[in-house]
């Protein structure tokens, strides 16, 4: 059974807590969540503890610990796998028993599925990246690292999404279309055509409304 820590405490966390005591695939001994500021949060969330900050890691014994990040900001993620990568620190999936994932689909490491998510055949999900409750990915496509799909988002084939991109709830990406690097989907947005680069699209069909500057700011 793997110990392991979850990264953040918020509600994405609590979500994430949720399935990694339900998962059934791989058991996961939960010891609690770590932050940057623990006087911010509950002394317990979900029945588990707040060890501490990023200082309870160097003070506890990691050699068999595993981390997942659990933090919805795709940019706030990846700082925070930065951090944990640099202290050397291992990765868990959290991989709801409630979530289809074919067996010919591909999921890299620290991913988050989210219960009644679909995941095609021949598709894949990159490191750390989010597919949250209800969405579903089609044959074939692929979701970079660091990708976020919030609730009941629906993905057709062949699509490419890129690194750090958020999809919004509800939104739709047709077949075969590309979503560049750290873009943003509003929320009920249709796709029908590829997004740039931190492009920030929204409407039926969507339709630009913004860019995201390059520090995420």
């Amino acid at each position: 059974m793997k110990r392991t820590v979850i990264i953040g405490a918020g509600g994405h966390a609590r979500e994430v807590a949720d399935i990694l005591r339900h998962q059934t695939a791989e058991a996961q001994s939960v010891l609690g969540f770590v932050v940057d500021d623990p006087q911010n949060h509950s002394e317990s969330i979900e029945g588990l503890p707040v060890l501490g900050n990023w200082e309870w890691f160097e003070t506890s014994d990691c050699d068999e610990l595993f981390v997942i990040c659990a933090i919805g900001s795709p940019l706030v993620r990846k700082q925070l796998v930065e951090r944990a990568v640099a202290r050397q620190l291992k990765f868990t999936n959290a991989v709801s028993p409630l979530a289809y994932v074919s067996p010919s689909a591909t999921l890299g490491e620290g991913v988050m599925i989210f219960p009644f998510s679909f995941i095609s055949a021949a598709s894949s999900v990159g490191d750390h990246a989010i597919i949250n409750a209800g969405a579903t990915v089609s044959h074939q496509t692929s979701v970079a690292r660091f990708g976020t799909l919030s609730p009941g988002v629906n993905v057709a084939g062949n699509v490419s999404i890129g690194e750090g991109s958020f999809i919004g709830i509800g939104a739709s990406i047709i077949q075969g279309t590309a979503i560049g690097a750290w873009s943003t989907i509003g929320a009920g947005a249709v796709v029908i055509r590829d997004v740039a680069e931190r492009e920030t699209v929204a409407g039926v069909p969507a339709r630009v409304i913004g860019y995201e500057a390059k520090d995420g700011r």
